[in-house]
Parts: C-alpha cells; sequence; structure tokens
C-alpha cells in the first residue's frame, strides 16, 4: 500500500524541482505566442486549447496531466507534433539572440550552456575532438526528473529535442551529434558539436 503523505511529498518535490529548472517553458504557452509559430488551423486550435490550460497547471504533475488531457483530445501525435514545432521556433530565436550578444563561437555556447549546468546538479565531462568538444553526461536533473514523473517522452520534446536547435542557431552554425541520452534510458547523453 502507498503511503498518502509519502507521493504528496514527492508531487510537492518534483514541483519545486519543476519550478527550478523548467519554469521558463511558461513563456512558450503565452497566448500571444501564437503569432510566432507557422501555425496551421489545427495547430492553431490546439495551441488555444493548450496554451491556457499550461499556464493554469502547477508544476510537475499539473504541466504534464495538461499534456495527457491534450493527448486524449487531439491525438497524441498531434500534441508532440505542436511541441517539436514550438521547441524548434523557440529555441532558435532565444539561441540567436543570444549568440548574436553574447557571441557566437563554440567557446561562447559551452560558456553559456554548459557552464551553469553544474550548479543545477548536472555532471559531466568533456573532452577535445578534432574541430570540436565531446561532452559525456552522466547525471541529468531534467532526466531525473522525467523518470519521476513518469513522463520521460514528454521532457525530452520539451527539454532534449531542443540541443540541436541551439546549435544551429549559432552563425556560422554549430554541428550537433548525439547518439543517447539519459532520458531515453541511455547510460549517459553524447553530446558533440564541431564547428567544420
Amino acid at each position: 500500500m502507498t503511503n498518502p503523505d509519502s507521493t504528496s511529498e514527492q508531487a510537492k518535490a518534483c514541483a519545486e524541482r519543476w519550478k527550478e529548472l523548467l519554469d521558463w517553458l511558461d513563456f512558450w504557452f503565452q497566448p500571444e505566442k501564437a503569432e510566432a509559430h507557422d501555425f496551421d488551423a489545427g495547430e492553431r486550435e490546439l495551441f488555444a486549447s493548450l496554451a491556457p490550460a499550461w499556464l493554469a497547471a502547477g508544476p510537475g504533475e499539473g504541466k504534464i496531466a495538461v499534456l495527457e488531457s491534450m493527448s486524449e483530445r487531439f491525438g497524441r501525435r498531434r500534441v508532440f507534433a505542436l511541441i517539436e514545432k514550438m521547441c524548434e521556433d523557440e529555441t532558435g530565436a532565444y539561441w540567436r539572440e543570444l549568440a548574436r550578444s553574447e557571441g557566437g563561437t563554440l567557446d561562447d555556447l559551452v560558456r553559456m550552456l554548459w557552464a551553469p549546468l553544474p550548479e543545477l546538479g548536472f555532471e559531466f565531462a568533456s573532452e577535445p575532438r578534432p574541430n570540436g568538444l565531446q561532452f559525456c553526461v552522466t547525471r541529468c536533473p531534467h532526466a531525473e526528473l522525467g523518470a519521476q514523473l513518469g513522463a520521460a517522452d514528454w521532457l525530452y520534446a520539451l527539454v532534449c529535442a531542443g540541443d540541436p536547435h541551439i546549435a544551429t542557431s549559432f552563425d556560422p552554425p554549430i554541428s550537433f551529434e548525439r547518439t543517447k541520452t539519459l532520458m531515453q534510458g541511455d547510460d549517459c547523453c553524447d553530446h558533440a558539436y564541431f564547428t567544420d
């Protein structure tokens, strides 16, 4: 038998961790953001239902419940496709502006993306590659949260799927390769960036 107090405590801990790691996602779901995307009529209808529900939902389980509810109403594939489009558009726009204002080299990407991660609980090592850099992530709080919420597929779509768009937002674009992620159950995330 599950202890309701421990279940409640776990939900509260997940909500706090979500707020620390993923509150920035709320920006994607602002109603006016619909204009920033090339949505077709069906996508506009889905976004019009999803955005206010997302913003009204509590962090963690509440946000995932919204995605599941929209999947039941509109179809899981459609919700994932919408998130994929939003992730590409929003991640690209954010990082293009950041690269323009803060620097567009591989060193700048490492400084802006990777340097802050240890403070959030990420553990990784890096090593040089010909014309690039390889990271091996062995601990990812996003993946841990995805596992705790039983929502690794959603967090992959919201967070991990943005990684290629970060790299291509630099000018000139930085090539990105990854064959494994902790979010998908692998032993590490093997991010690699190349300048040629």
